[in-house]
């Protein structure tokens, strides 16, 4: 979302869709930005709105649906999306690792875990599965927002991958990859436990990671050659499925529909 912060403080009205909702009371900078974060968080669904103060449009706001792609070793159209998945992968690695690991530790590991051949063998012999987001919005289509990429790993879930747009963060892609990552955990691998490795000093993503339930059981450094480590927690987020009835719930649901039940299971 982007809008213009206004530097004073007054009224200011709020208008979705053809109706006049309210007007909210601003007195600061930090205020508007609470108050749309939270006001974003409740619509899930297409809307827009616009906020208006001292006569003028300060805000064009429109939430946008989401639309997942999945690639695994069965779609025809793998080589290509993963030369797609490897240019997006370099976007947002240079900008979010760099200040982390360094331009030489980012452009190797770029090369080795995320060039377009690498990743189509991880797809094809290495059971991964990958997520690409992508705006349903028709100037948007081609436009990939975000990656997410999963492996099944012994008796869990392997959370290998989820990276999304710095401009595009905060619009549900991130709990999108999520959702798929649960259902695929459950009822593909039959599995109740998800992993995944972060940086120690990748602090905001920590951060998320335990706001979604991860708890940090191990560290590891590993050694991935031309002198370079990759020093990670180990986290880890043990799922408790709530009970359902096989005949009432068809397995075929969306994992968005899925994921909402179970936390709605879950703050019940």
């Amino acid at each position: 979302m982007a809008y213009t912060r206004p530097g004073e403080s007054g009224y200011y009205i709020f208008e979705e869709g053809n109706h006049i909702n309210f007007t909210l009371e601003i007195v600061s900078n930090n205020e508007i930005d609470v108050f749309f974060h939270k006001l974003y968080k409740t619509h899930n669904n297409d809307f827009w709105a616009r906020v208006h103060h001292g006569g003028r449009i300060i805000e064009n706001y429109e939430k946008k649906r989401i639309r997942l792609k999945r690639h695994d070793r069965f779609m025809d159209d793998t080589e290509a999306e993963s030369a797609v998945i490897s240019a997006l992968a370099g976007e947002i690695w240079r900008e979010h690792y760099t200040p982390i690991i360094g331009v030489q530790q980012v452009e190797y590991m770029l090369a080795k875990f995320q060039s377009p051949e690498q990743i189509y063998a991880d797809i094809k012999e290495s059971g991964y599965v990958y997520f690409t987001a992508k705006c349903e919005k028709h100037n948007e289509q081609d436009e990939p927002l975000g990656y997410c990429a999963v492996q099944p790993k012994g008796g869990h879930l392997f959370l290998s991958k989820i990276y999304v747009k710095t401009g595009q963060r905060g619009r549900g892609i991130a709990r999108s990859f999520m959702s798929e990552a649960y259902a695929l955990c459950r009822w593909e691998y039959g599995l109740d436990k998800i992993r995944l490795t972060v940086n120690k000093n990748n602090e905001k993503a920590i951060a998320v990671y335990q706001k979604w339930g991860f708890e940090t059981v191990d560290s590891v450094k590993t050694d991935i050659g031309e002198g370079f480590f990759m020093d990670d927690y180990v986290m880890e987020k043990q799922m408790v499925w709530p009970e359902r009835n096989e005949d009432e719930y068809d397995k075929k649901e969306s994992s968005l529909d899925f994921l909402d039940r179970l936390n709605d299971k879950r703050e019940g």
